[in-house]
């Protein structure tokens, strides 16, 4: 069946199926944890199990509504995401981007029509908590009047950033992170790779599968180790080495990637400091691992780890710091630590 097809969520979607079965569907929910573990996918195919017209309880992927709601077609079932301004150019950005009150007027427009098949009408906003105080406002008053026949599903990374009384008006289902091993086999099965090589991708994936199939491959097997290696060659004393590989991690596409494997790196040495070596996510590099704990103290490997966050947060919006200037300065202070 359906629903058997999104892995790692079998409690959660029993409880969703129960609803359904018992016809006591709340009329809001939050959809909670972290990006990429399957929220959005099992929000579609709850809707789909709502309005499929040949199965209860789960849903056919077949008939004509369920294809109508997988192409965006179905009336009853519609989404809504944060866009960036319209002076921008109004795309959709789960970044920067905000949900406002117009955006909730829709919604309140949408489910205020009367569905002339008597389908269930959902409406799922992603990245609830991207919505502006007047949007939750606009949209409590809904949650506390909800239109008949609605459901309302608002899915979110952070949704203990949504005020209280939108919170409480709503049911929550917490999505967990994925298994690695899980992970592992799924995509090791759907990308056609090994067996070691999906165990690397799902360690570094946090839980989420849609992580670990948005990966690059070749940097995530491969980059990583040369990262490390570049790295460990330079020296605070040269600094125009310093300069060059600044420059360089600066202009790949991946430098996003980089930051993220160097704050999971440091995270994995403090670990092995603490004798923790079982909980390192880089387990294949474990080698160097243990070369640069020789190197570091518990605190120099917290402030490095700190500095990493925040160069990820003066390259993202709305800072939009100079890349290689960050680069520069970020990889200064991680030598500074390892070479006093």
């Amino acid at each position: 069946m359906p629903f058997a097809d999104i892995i790692g969520h079998e409690r959660e979607i029993e409880v969703l199926k129960r609803g359904i079965l018992n016809n006591r569907v709340p009329h809001a929910f939050i959809f909670a944890g972290p990006s990429g573990v399957g929220k959005r996918t099992t929000a579609v195919a709850f809707a789909k199990a709502l309005n499929c017209n040949r199965l209860s309880g789960d849903f056919c992927d077949e008939c004509p509504d369920c294809l109508a709601i997988d192409n965006s077609l179905f009336v009853d079932v519609f989404l809504i995401e944060p866009k960036e301004p319209e002076y921008k150019g109004g795309a959709v950005d789960h970044v920067s981007g905000t949900i406002r009150e117009e955006d909730i007027t829709y919604i309140q427009q949408r489910l205020g029509y009367s569905s002339d098949k008597g389908n269930k009408k959902v409406s799922i906003i992603d990245g609830a908590d991207k919505m502006n105080r007047f949007a939750q406002n606009k949209l409590l008053k809904t949650l506390e009047e909800p239109p008949l026949n609605s459901v309302i599903i608002l899915i979110s990374a952070h949704y203990t950033s949504l005020i209280p009384t939108v919170l409480s008006r709503c049911r929550r289902i917490n999505f967990r992170p994925v298994r690695k091993d899980i992970i592992s086999q799924y995509i090791s099965d759907r990308l056609n790779i090994s067996s070691g090589d999906a165990d690397i991708i799902a360690s570094l994936s946090s839980g989420s599968i849609g992580t670990a199939l948005g990966m690059d491959r070749e940097w995530t097997l491969n980059g990583r180790k040369q990262l490390i290696e570049r790295f460990e060659r330079l020296s605070i004393k040269n600094g125009d080495d310093i300069l060059r590989f600044a420059e360089e991690v600066s202009k790949e596409e991946d430098i996003g990637d980089a930051l993220e494997f160097l704050k999971i790196w440091y995270r994995d040495i403090a670990l092995y400091l603490k004798g923790m070596g079982d909980m390192v996510i880089n387990l294949d590099m474990l080698p160097f691992i243990k070369k640069h704990a020789q190197v570091f103290s518990f605190e120099k490997v917290f402030t490095g780890f700190t500095a990493i966050i925040e160069a990820q947060k003066d390259i993202a919006p709305p800072r939009y710091a100079n890349k290689q200037l960050t680069m520069d300065n970020l990889f200064m202070k991680l030598l500074s630590q390892s070479q006093k």
